[in-house]
């Protein structure tokens, strides 16, 4: 039974040395600041502000800067002949498939990474003057990208102007990074088991009912999950407000620094499951036929992998104090990249082209996963402007990151 399963894994007492070695290599590229990332502002750590993305001879010379139309790229993109493209993502294959057949005599090269990786990679590449990457798919990393990455000038935003006029604010505005669509991190639950959510605040995972039934990925191994626990910290007053609405008291600190720190120190010590990726979350929590299921953290497109597998999936969308943050997927232009034209054809296809019909961005566009844009309609009734969403801020994260790790080992 699903029951026996999940009670049989043991809360892991450590990172791996390779979930560590990652964690650091990404820690070690920190060291300005963004006040404004992907997700749009939020009360920010007011360390560190954001220099402009700096000007690039290479970037203008093979036109970042201008939109031209498809039969202009394509015809520049069949010269160079293949895209290589780092992606966080396994639908890229599915993109791969699509841009060949529209595009014949282009050849797509694509080696599926985790973004924790990408970023080293990338980053490492750069600093030796190998220049393999044309296109890179990731996500921000606790702000690595935002703010390390993109103001050295190691990649570069490509944002059409074509598609650029039918974005969401503050995506339209966007300063590093083209965002095709924004997922966030939220609680499944077994919808067989459970007609309506069983949880409806965030404390609810802290409380008796749910000790040793809660799942997510490992936030020393997973930077997203690290960045769901920095974005608890941000608004502690807003779990502050939270946990006052579900015990009808103020909270105790018992030592955090605030009520997002609270927050993670409880939900450790209530017997917390980590897990090594959220497809293991989701087939436990959503397996049919369970008395008493686990409930989980991870990606709402998790959705997805759940109707494919006739798993018995929900999310909970009405949640105290805000059902998660944003969490923006970034499309950039590698520095120096080999196959400019390829990669900005290619970007534009992942994005929906110009009318946000094509067939690239048709992977991505599925439960738990919100468009960027505003002519591309979501698969979930509930809109992108409407989640209830805490803003990403690349900034606080960039600053903080550290913080919130040290202060998670020493629960453990």
């Amino acid at each position: 039974m699903i029951k026996g399963a999940v009670f049989s894994l043991k809360r892991k007492k450590r990172a791996s040395a390779v979930g560590m070695v990652a964690l650091l290599a990404m820690v070690s590229l920190t060291a300005c600041g963004y006040a404004n990332g992907p997700g749009g502002s939020a009360p920010s750590s007011g360390k560190t502000a954001a220099a402009e993305p700096p000007k690039s001879a290479w970037a203008e010379k093979v036109g970042l800067n201008k939109t031209e139309t498809v039969d202009e790229l394509y015809a520049k993109a069949k010269e160079e002949g293949k895209v290589a493209i780092y992606s966080m993502s396994g639908r890229t294959a599915d993109v791969k498939k699509s841009f060949e057949a529209k595009y014949p005599g282009i050849k797509v090269e694509d080696y599926k990474l985790s973004s924790v990786d990408i970023t080293e990679k990338i980053s490492r590449e750069h600093s030796a003057g190998v220049n393999n990457a044309d296109v890179i798919f990731t996500k921000d990393t606790s702000g690595s990208f935002s703010m390390e990455l993109a103001q050295k000038g190691v990649v570069h935003t490509y944002i059409p102007e074509d598609i650029r006029s039918k974005m969401i604010e503050p995506f339209k505005s966007q300063k590093f990074g083209f965002v095709p669509y924004v997922e966030a991190r939220g609680i499944f639950y077994n919808s067989e088991t459970y007609k309506t959510p069983p949880i409806a605040n965030w404390w609810d995972l802290t409380t008796p009912e749910w000790k040793g039934r809660v799942m997510m990925s490992d936030p020393l191994k997973n930077s997203d999950t690290m960045d769901l626990f920095l974005a608890f910290v941000q608004n502690a007053e807003d779990m502050k407000t939270s946990y006052k609405e579900k015990f009808g008291k103020d909270i105790e600190l018992n030592g955090s620094p605030n009520a997002g720190y609270e927050f993670l120190r409880r939900l450790i010590k209530n017997d917390l499951i980590l897990q090594n990726s959220g497809g293991e979350i989701v087939g436990a929590i959503g397996k049919p036929n369970q008395a008493k299921p686990p409930v989980g953290i991870a990606v709402t497109s998790k959705l997805r992998e759940g109707q494919e597998q006739g798993l018995k999936l929900g999310a909970s969308y009405d949640m105290k104090p805000r059902v998660s943050h944003a969490e923006p997927a970034l499309l950039f232009i590698a520095d120096q990249a080999p196959h400019p034209n390829a990669a900005k054809l290619l970007i534009r296809w992942m994005a929906g082209e110009a009318d946000g019909k094509a067939d690239g961005f048709k992977p991505f566009n599925v439960s738990g996963s919100w468009p960027a844009r505003t002519d591309i309609k979501p698969k979930d009734d509930i809109t992108l402007e409407k989640l209830n969403l805490w803003k990403y801020d690349a900034e606080f994260d960039y600053d903080n990151l550290m913080k919130v790790r040290e202060f998670w080992l020493k629960q453990q």
